[in-house]
Order: C-alpha cells, then structure tokens, then sequence
C-alpha cells in the first residue's frame, strides 16, 4: 500500500475561511505596530486589539501609558497610513508577575598576583593530596572563569 503525501499545513488551513479572517488580523495588528515603532521606537509599544475605531496597545509601565495618552495625537497622524481608520488609542500599562531580568554580569579585574595566590589555595595540598574543601572548590572555579575570560 502506498502512502499519500499528507498537504502542507498552510495549504490546508488557507482552505478555511477562519484561519484567513485571523490571518488577516494578525497581519493588520503588526502592521499598525510597525508604524507605531517607527513613530516612537523610544515607547516601545505592543498593540493588543483593537475593536471598532479603538486601538489597544500595551505600554512598558503607568507613567509611559501617561506619557503615551499626552503623544496620542501624533501616534494617531502616524497611523494615517495603515489601511484601517483608527480614531483612538486605549493605552494599558502591561502587568507582569515577572522580576526585571538581572544586570548581567561584568567580571571584575584581579590582578594575576591575586589569582595566582587563590589558585594556590584552590589546589589540594597536604598528605595524601586530600578532597578539596567548598572553599577551595569556588576558589578554584573562580580562577577558571577569569583567566578563561581574559583570553
């Protein structure tokens, strides 16, 4: 028995109307978020929905929603251009539950007299060459990381 090669995915979901209408939106949504972006890339919106005449777009915080409601003639004549008549914009500050990402980390420079005096502690010494303590073991890690890091 031979087997059928099964549609591509888009093919089969351009055959129903559902998924084309959503399409179709999505599509208009990013287009009136590029021209946000490209009005303000300093705001950094995000637009969510938009009903009727009324856009929606997520800002950062309340205070850059507030500054956003102050700019909302401008963004208005900046989406002129997309083909759908906007007459309003609703701006929400975005609530998330997350932390803000941590500063990554910069590694500060010691001085080679110092890692050379750490590496010494970070290897076993004594009879028997005995199991590394915690300390020793960051100690020794922490050279790795910043003599890996200079080169």
């Amino acid at each position: 028995m031979q087997r059928s090669v099964p549609k591509q995915v888009l093919d089969w979901l351009g055959t129903d109307p559902s998924y084309r209408d959503a399409a179709q939106r999505v599509d208009t949504l990013l287009r009136l978020e590029a021209a946000l972006q490209r009005a303000a890339p300093e705001l950094g919106l995000a637009v969510v929905a938009i009903e009727g005449d009324t856009l929606t777009v997520a800002t950062r915080s309340s205070g850059a929603a507030a500054k956003c409601r102050q700019l909302e003639p401008s963004l208005l004549v900046a989406l002129q251009g997309t083909s759908l008549q906007v007459n309003r914009i609703r701006f929400r500050p975005q609530r998330s539950i997350r932390p803000p990402p941590a500063p990554a980390w910069t590694p500060r420079h010691i001085p080679e007299s110092a890692l050379a005096a750490f590496e010494a502690i970070g290897t076993p010494s004594g009879p028997g060459k005995r199991a590394l303590t915690p300390l020793q073991q960051a100690l020794a890690r922490l050279v790795r990381r910043h003599r890996r890091g200079a080169k």
